[in-house]
């Protein structure tokens, strides 16, 4: 993007109102460059705001053309944080639960929901990637849905081990002797050993029916909040941040790089709790206080 705007001209040449019409063009784009969500102009913004600030020191140039400019971005390509409250949530599970028995996609949302796993890495998940032993899932690849191959997490950090419960090991039993029993009949191969496919192709689902079947999961167990499969992961985190689990754990279960990166994205959460513990900090100071009388 930087490239194609900017070409070859210097740092030095660029100025605060450059850089602003750089911003709208990646923001809302024209006829030739699409826009961009929120989210992708922050990224590229502070990626550049890092260099300028290098060039400034190793006395390339002498200000920061990045300084006193603002954000822009398309609404339409900007999604929030959706995700299902505690009741909500239950009662999907429960739908689930009740049904994945022989639909590998609810199957999938279950697990999705159990572990906070990206829908790429619950594709990618691989029967080696199980301990039994140990109730633990490791991560260490996803599934590219546009190659259909196998392919790296979304970064080193995202390489992980998580636990998980008693039954999402009975699940992955379930969904073994299924796939088994599908292999035999369809008379095909796992030649990936894929824990999640589908009997027409024996390869993962694509993100769209993924998304069709939570649909129409969400519709049978009566609940109204519209949710995507990557707001599984966000139900995940925002139970267990409700639930007062420590933030850097919660940060490290769901790969991100640092716990900056789990609470930037769940900041409102995050500041309703501070709002709650500092409701519950000011009256044990009182009561504290009043036990001193």
């Amino acid at each position: 993007m930087i490239q194609k705007y900017f070409g070859t001209t210097l740092l030095k040449n660029i100025t605060r109102a450059d850089y602003q019409k750089f911003l709208n063009f990646i923001g809302k784009g024209d006829s030739t460059h699409p826009a961009h969500a929120k989210q992708t102009v922050v990224k590229i913004n502070s990626h550049i705001r890092a260099c300028v600030q290098n060039a400034i020191n190793d006395g390339l140039i002498r200000e920061n053309f990045t300084n006193n400019t603002h954000i822009v971005y398309d609404p339409q390509h900007t999604r929030g944080i959706n995700y299902l409250n505690q009741a909500e949530a239950i009662k999907l599970l429960h739908f689930l639960k009740k049904n994945y028995s022989g639909v590998p996609p609810y199957a999938m949302a279950y697990l999705a929901l159990m572990t906070g796993l990206r829908v790429s890495e619950v594709a990618g998940l691989t029967w080696d990637s199980i301990d039994k032993k140990h109730h633990t899932i490791r991560v260490y690849q996803s599934w590219n849905f546009n190659s259909k191959s196998f392919a790296p997490t979304k970064n080193e950090f995202s390489k992980r081990s998580i636990d998980y419960t008693p039954a999402v090991g009975k699940l992955f039993n379930r969904v073994r002797l299924e796939q088994n029993n599908m292999l035999m009949l369809t008379k095909q191969t796992n030649d990936k050993n894929l824990i999640f496919i589908s009997s027409r192709r024996a390869e993962p689902y694509s993100v769209k029916v993924l998304e069709q079947y939570l649909k129409r999961a969400l519709k049978e167990a009566h609940i109204k909040q519209d949710l995507t499969f990557h707001g599984l992961r966000h139900t995940h985190a925002s139970l267990l941040l409700y639930k007062g689990i420590a933030i850097p754990f919660i940060s490290k279960r769901l790969g991100h790089k640092n716990v900056n990166t789990t609470i930037n994205i769940y900041l409102h959460i995050i500041q309703e709790l501070q709002s709650e513990e500092s409701h519950k900090t000011i009256n044990y100071l009182n009561k504290l206080e009043q036990l001193s009388n």
